[in-house]
Order: structure tokens, then sequence, then C-alpha cells
């Protein structure tokens, strides 16, 4: 197989399965649709350009599990030392039709587990930007984030992350479980503050952008860096792949063992101890 024929496999292989990642998976029960209410003061109805902030708190025991299902707009998590989730939601207008009133968040509860989704109307000419910022419990696992056009950012979760976007910027500083996440356009930054387990792993994908990771003191773990385009640059000495076509380095870090796998199409990798050296 010719390089050139390799590279278009690898974009390829990257965008379907990034695009998979968005299936919806089986809904649980629905228990609760909840519909934010107008910033208006006095009973006064809002005015449909104004922006309209919704809040709540859940509870969720330690070990939960969160989901948010966003489209357009940034989702933002950190953790905390409480049995509960609190939601803060955002709904601004980005055009002279968009009305935050047409646009619902879903509200999923299942004691172990929440969901939230935005849900629009079928017909929408100007979009409606919906930003998530949530504290969570801080082992939490974060099944799944994702947004269409928006950023994601997590912060001190130890849960496992599970983070997509289709155009824009990821980062999770201070995590410590399994890492997943997948840009289609857009920069990818994680920064561990103790890798997972032995049956956890490390990726990071990105078609269009660059890949920055931030390993703890004494980590081992086993690299797999990959650029098509772009320059691969490490702290740890790097092996270049024997199979031909295979622009891939690797490195094994102390013991290794966790696999950590960063791939991005047109972009550069950067892999460091400290992100002051990013």
């Amino acid at each position: 197989m010719n390089t050139r024929r390799r590279h278009i496999i690898i974009r390829l292989g990257i965008a379907l399965g990034f695009l998979a990642s968005f299936a919806t998976a089986a809904s649980a029960k629905r228990c609760l649709v909840q519909e934010d209410k107008a910033n208006g003061g006095g009973g006064r109805a809002a005015s449909p350009s104004a922006p309209r902030v919704w809040a709540t708190r859940v509870p969720l025991p330690p070990a939960g599990s969160v989901v948010v299902e966003n489209v357009q707009g940034d989702i933002a998590v950190e953790a905390w030392d409480r049995a509960e989730v609190e939601v803060a939601v955002v709904k601004t207008p980005t055009g002279p039709s968009a009305n935050p009133d047409d646009v619902e968040v879903e509200v999923e509860s299942q004691g172990r587990s929440l969901t939230l989704r935005t849900l629009y109307p079928k017909q929408s000419e100007d979009p409606v930007r919906v930003d998530y910022r949530l504290r969570v419990p801080r082992q939490v696992h974060l099944d799944r984030l994702q947004t269409v056009e928006g950023s994601i950012t997590v912060r001190a979760v130890e849960g496992n992350v599970n983070a997509h976007t289709l155009n824009g910027n990821i980062e999770q500083r201070g995590v410590s479980g399994s890492v997943v996440a997948r840009a289609m356009n857009g920069n990818i930054l994680v920064a561990l503050r103790a890798l997972p387990g032995r049956k956890g792993a490390v990726q990071m994908d990105t078609v269009s952008g660059h890949l920055f990771l931030v390993l703890p003191s004494r980590a081992d773990a086993d690299l797999q860096l990959s650029t098509v385009s772009g320059r691969i640059d490490s702290n740890y000495p790097l092996t270049v792949s024997e199979v031909p076509g295979d622009n891939s380095r690797r490195a094994r870090v102390g013991r290794g063992g966790v696999p950590v796998r960063l791939r991005t199409v047109r972009g550069n990798i950067r892999v460091t101890e400290s992100e002051e050296l990013l």
C-alpha cells in the first residue's frame, strides 16, 4: 500500500469513527423535561433577543455518570466534593429570528445517571447558542460530552471522560481516569494528574488540529503518536515504526503499561511532563 493511499485511509477512518460517536445510544426512560425561564423582572416577559439563564441541582452519587448532548455551544465541567450536580445553562440567540424560548433542555435523572440534552424546534432559521456549565462529584464518569459547534473543558474529574466535538477545542486538566477526546476541527489538550489504571487508556484524535499531552511524573505508559502533516515533539525517546508507510512514533515510558494513542492528520503533537514546556 503506497503512502498516499494509506494517508487517505487514515483520514477516512478518523472521520468515520468520529461521526459514529455521534450516534445516539438507546435513551433511558425520560424522567423530566425541564424548560428554562426567561430572565424577566417584575413578572414581565423578557425580550426574545435577550439571553435566558436556567439552573438546577440534581442528586448524583460520587461514582455516577453524566451525559451532555449539545449542538451549538460550549460544555464546561468542574469537579467538586458534593453528591450532586449543579447545572447552569445559558441560551443566547445568534440571529434576529432566534428565540431562546423555543429551545428546551431535557433532563433525565435515574439515580446513578444524569443526561442533559438540548432540544431544538424542527424549523429554526437562526440557531440559539446553548452553553452548559456543570459542577459534578469528583469521581463521576463523564460517559459522553458532545457538541457540534463548541468547545469542551473538564477540570479535576477523577472518573472516565469521553468528549467529542465537531468544531471546537477540547481541554482536560487535572484528570486521572481513562480519556477519550475527539475533534474534527480543533486542538486537544490533556493534562493528567495521574494515569488511569492498567485497564484504562488515553485516546486523543483530531483531523485538523494540534495535540498536547502532559503526563504525570514517573508515568508508566506506552505511547503511539501519529501525524500525517505535522511534527512530533516529545521529552521521551521515540522509535520509528518499521512498517512501510507507517509514520507513527512509539515510546515506552517507565515500565510501560497504559496505552496512550495520539493521532492527527493536519497538526503537531507535543508530549511532555510539564505544562510550562508546551
